[in-house]
């Protein structure tokens, strides 16, 4: 069954981009769900890392320092 919708000469042009010649509107619009989908699907995670205190202070410490070495470039 399909469904008309309506877009924004903005968003119509966008998912254009994203469809290219090889790949249907419906095609593009599934994908982009999809990579949504899995973005969000972050939570399944969450408590799955058991690492003892000392192991998730070095990480953290890791992080740190990686953020300071990140912003000296900019």
């Amino acid at each position: 069954m399909t469904k008309p919708v309506t877009l924004s000469n903005e968003a119509y042009k966008a998912l254009l981009k994203v469809k290219g010649k090889e790949m249907s509107f419906s095609d593009a619009v599934m994908k982009l769900v999809g990579e949504t989908v899995q973005k969000r699907d972050f939570k399944k995670f969450a408590g799955s890392m058991k690492s003892s205190g000392e192991t998730l202070e070095k990480l953290k410490s890791q992080i740190a320092a990686d953020r300071e070495r990140n912003t000296e470039h900019l």
